[in-house]
């Protein structure tokens, strides 16, 4: 199985918006070399509607003392999010949709 390292977004703030029906929040330029650690594009569940806002990838566990290790916690599997501590509230508190319609995967499988 790939990892995603990489991707990128293309699509223009009017499409993503129309297609998530979520107001953005700030404005959303295309980029084509997402990576960890710098600023994305999430749909969140505001209230009773969606918005677009900008956020750094990366998990910062609860036990981080230092929020650079974020860029380290950047994939869960789905087959252990429950099992681990670190992945078990953000799962089931605070998820987002991560609009995309490129990615780069590394390799080996």
């Amino acid at each position: 199985m790939a990892r995603c390292v990489l991707y990128r977004l293309l699509s223009t703030e009017e499409e993503v918006s129309e297609f998530f029906e979520a107001e953005p929040t700030e404005e959303l330029p295309p980029r084509y070399n997402m990576a960890p650690s710098q600023p994305v594009p999430v749909i969140r569940q505001v209230g009773s509607g969606r918005a677009i806002s900008m956020v750094r990838w990366g998990l910062v566990p609860f036990w981080a003392k230092d929020p650079s290790i974020g860029s380290r916690w950047i994939n869960g599997r789905s087959e252990t999010v429950l099992d681990e501590p670190s992945l078990r509230e953000p799962f089931a508190e605070r998820r987002c949709l991560v609009p995309a319609d490129g990615v780069y995967p590394t390799f080996p499988f």
